[in-house]
C-alpha cells in the first residue's frame, strides 16, 4: 500500500474519532440541560453522588425500604396494565426488590407505555449489575444508551432522598424487569445450543419449545412450560399483580416462622436509677475493670430510637418488639403502639433477685418473656440495621441461627479482673463446654442482631443451672459471669446441630476513639452494611457532650423519619 494512501486512511480515522468526540460532548452538554430542567421544573428532585456515580431522585417525606420497593413495582405495572401487556410477577435472586417478567415480544410497546407515563420525571432505566447498575438513565432524558434499551433486563424506578439530600433508597431497590422469550424462538436463534445448556433447571429442546424462557436465573425456574403457565396472584402492598402458580411455592429456603426483637434498655441518666445504681454499687463491682461499670455503659445517646427507625425502614419482617428495662420507659416512646410491648425487669424475674445493673444477668431471663417467639433477635440498642435485611440472614428455613463470629478471640487462661467483660464471660464459658463436650472455645461474637432459639437457651437453664443462676445474681458485671445470649447460646447452639457460623456486612464504631468522625464518615458514604454497632465504651468525660451531639447529627441524618413507634 502507498505511503500517501495509509496517510489518507489515518486522517480519516482521526477525523472520525474527532467526530465522535464532539458529538459525545454536544450529547452530554444536551443530557446536562435536560436534567437541570428537572431541578428547575420540581423543588423535590435533586442530584446526589453515590460511589462516585451522580444519581437523581425524589425528596421524601418517609422511607421504608420495603413500601419503595412495593412503589417501584407499582409503577411498572401501572404503565403495564395502562398498555394491556401481559406481566408475571418473578421469585428474583433478591428477596429485598422485585422483579417482573414481560415477553420479549412486548418490548417495545412497554417502553412506549413507560415514556408516555413517565415523560419527564426522575424515574430512572438502568442495567442491573452485580453490585450495582450500569447505564443510570432518566425518563426526562430524550436519549438512552442503546445497551440499556436492549438489555435483557432493565430496572426501574426512583431514587429516594432525605430532607436533606442524602440517599436512602437506591437504585437496588428497583423494579427489575426480565423480558422472557418464547422457547421455540430461542430454538431457531443462532445461541440454541448455548441457551440449552445454560438455563435451570437444563431442558430438552421438545421442553424449551413450548415453554416461557428467562433471560437470567430465579429462585424457582428459568424454564416455565405452557402448562405450568397457571394463573395466580401475588398481593404486595395491599396490590394484587398476576404471576403463575409455581411462582407463589413456599420453597425449602423460605422462613416462614415468626421472628420478634428484644431490646434490653437503660437512661442511666435517670437520677432514681443512678441513686439506685450507687446504693448497691458495694455489693458487685469488685474484681473488675472500672470501664466495665463506668458511666458509658449507661449512657444514653437516644440510640434506641434509631435503631427502632432502622427496624421500621430495613426489616418489615418483624412480627413484635419488646423492651425490656428497669421500670423506664423513654419519654419519646409511645407504649401503645401496635407491634411494641415495654417489659419491667420484674415481670421476668424471680423474686428477691432485682435490682440488677447487669446485662448478662439481663440476658438470662429474656427468653421468659411472655409471648416471645420461639426464634428472635436480641438486639443492644447501640445496634443498627444499616440497609434491608431478610430473615434468611439470621435463621435458616429450618430454624437453624446464623452466627455473627468475630475474628477477635477471647485468649486462654483464667479470667481477669483487666480484661473485657465479653473475654472473662467466654473463658468461662469455654470451661463449662470443655467439662461437657471436651472442645474448646476460642472466637468472640460480633455486635450485631444476634439470633436466638428459645430452646437453647432452656437447655442453658437445666443443663447449667449454677452458671445460669450465678449470672442471673450478678448485680454488676462480674468476672463469675457467663454470656447467656452471645457466647454460651451461640456455641451450645453450634454444638447440637442448632448453628451454623455465618458473615456479615458489618461496621463497629467506639464512639470515644479517636477515629469516630472517620469511621461514621466511612458509614454515610453508603449505606453498604447491614449492620452497624455505635459502643460507647468508656468515652473520656470532657468528651462526652461532643459525642453525644455528634452521634446524634449522625443517626438523626441516616435515620431521618419518625417510627410508629414515637409519639407524635
Amino acid at each position: 500500500m502507498a505511503p500517501a494512501s495509509r496517510r489518507v486512511r489515518r486522517l480519516a480515522r482521526r477525523g472520525l474519532g474527532v467526530g465522535r468526540k464532539v458529538r459525545d460532548r454536544a450529547s452530554a452538554a444536551r443530557l446536562a440541560r435536560q436534567r437541570q430542567g428537572l431541578l428547575g421544573s420540581d423543588a423535590g428532585v435533586r442530584q446526589v453522588s453515590f460511589d462516585g456515580v451522580p444519581l437523581w431522585g425524589r425528596v421524601v417525606d418517609g422511607f421504608t425500604a420495603a413500601g419503595t420497593a412495593a412503589d417501584n413495582l407499582s409503577l411498572v405495572a401501572d404503565a403495564l396494565e395502562r398498555a394491556e401487556i401481559p406481566y408475571f410477577v418473578v421469585p428474583g435472586v433478591s428477596r429485598t426488590a422485585w422483579a417482573l417478567g414481560v415477553r420479549e415480544s412486548d418490548r417495545a410497546a412497554f417502553l412506549r407505555s413507560m415514556r408516555d407515563l413517565y415523560a419527564g420525571t426522575v424515574v430512572f432505566a438502568a442495567r442491573p449489575r452485580p453490585g450495582g447498575v450500569s447505564d443510570f438513565s432518566l425518563f426526562a432524558d430524550e436519549v438512552w444508551p442503546k445497551s440499556l434499551s436492549s438489555a435483557p433486563v432493565m430496572r426501574f424506578g426512583v431514587v429516594r432522598l432525605g430532607p436533606a439530600g442524602q440517599l436512602l433508597g437506591g437504585p437496588q431497590l428497583g423494579c427489575d424487569v426480565e423480558f422472557w422469550r418464547d422457547g421455540a424462538e430461542v430454538l431457531a436463534g443462532p445461541q440454541a445450543e448455548a441457551e440449552l445448556a445454560r438455563v435451570s433447571p437444563q431442558a430438552s429442546a421438545a421442553v424449551l419449545a413450548d415453554s416461557l424462557v428467562a433471560p437470567r436465573r430465579n429462585r424457582v425456574s428459568d424454564v416455565l412450560p405452557t402448562a405450568e403457565q397457571t394463573p395466580a396472584e401475588v398481593t404486595v402492598g395491599g396490590r394484587e399483580h398476576p404471576t403463575f402458580a409455581p411462582f407463589t411455592v413456599t420453597t425449602v429456603e423460605d422462613v416462614t416462622f415468626p421472628i420478634d426483637v428484644v431490646y434490653t434498655w437503660v437512661d442511666g441518666q435517670d437520677p432514681e436509677l443512678r441513686a439506685k445504681r450507687q446504693k448497691y454499687r458495694g455489693d458487685g463491682d469488685a474484681g473488675i475493670a472500672a470501664r466495665e461499670v463506668g458511666e458509658s455503659r449507661y449512657t444514653s445517646h437516644d440510640e434506641l430510637k434509631y435503631s427502632l427507625r432502622s427496624l421500621e425502614m430495613y426489616a418489615d419482617f418483624i412480627r413484635h418488639i419488646y423492651i425490656v428495662t428497669d421500670g423506664q420507659k423513654p419519654e419519646w416512646l409511645d407504649a401503645d403502639a401496635p407491634g411494641i410491648t415495654v417489659v419491667d425487669h420484674k415481670d421476668i424475674f424471680p423474686e428477691g433477685v432485682l435490682p440488677v445493673f447487669n446485662s448478662h444477668a439481663i440476658e438470662t431471663r429474656l427468653h421468659h418473656i411472655p409471648g416471645l417467639s420461639d426464634h428472635y433477635l436480641y438486639f443492644n440498642d447501640d445496634v443498627f440495621v444499616g440497609r434491608s435485611v431478610t430473615p434468611q440472614h439470621f435463621f435458616h428455613a429450618n430454624g437453624i441461627a446464623r452466627l455473627p463470629f468475630s475474628s477477635y478471640q477471647i485468649g486462654v487462661g483464667a479470667p481477669h479482673p483487666q480484661a473485657s467483660a465479653p473475654n472473662s464471660a467466654g473463658r468461662n464459658v469455654r470451661r463449662l463446654l470443655e467439662e461437657t463436650y471436651g472442645v474448646s472455645i476460642t472466637h468472640k461474637f460480633l455486635h450485631t442482631p444476634h439470633p436466638q432459639r428459645r430452646d437453647v437457651l432452656n437447655d442453658l437453664e437445666r443443663d447449667y443451672p449454677d452458671a445460669i443462676e450465678r449470672t442471673m445474681r450478678s448485680r454488676f458485671r462480674s468476672i463469675e459471669d457467663v454470656a447467656p445470649a452471645t457466647s454460651f447460646h451461640h456455641h451450645l447452639a453450634l454444638l447440637t446441630g442448632r448453628a451454623v457460623p455465618a458473615k456479615f456486612t458489618y461496621r463497629y464504631v467506639d464512639v470515644g476513639k479517636p477515629h469516630l468522625e472517620e469511621r461514621v464518615e466511612s458509614l454515610k458514604a453508603r449505606r453498604g452494611y447491614d449492620f452497624f454497632c455505635l459502643n460507647d465504651v468508656d468515652t473520656a468525660p470532657e468528651r462526652r457532650k461532643y459525642v453525644r451531639a455528634y452521634v446524634h447529627d449522625f443517626l438523626e441524618w441516616y435515620f431521618p423519619y419518625p417510627s410508629s413507634f414515637e409519639r407524635r
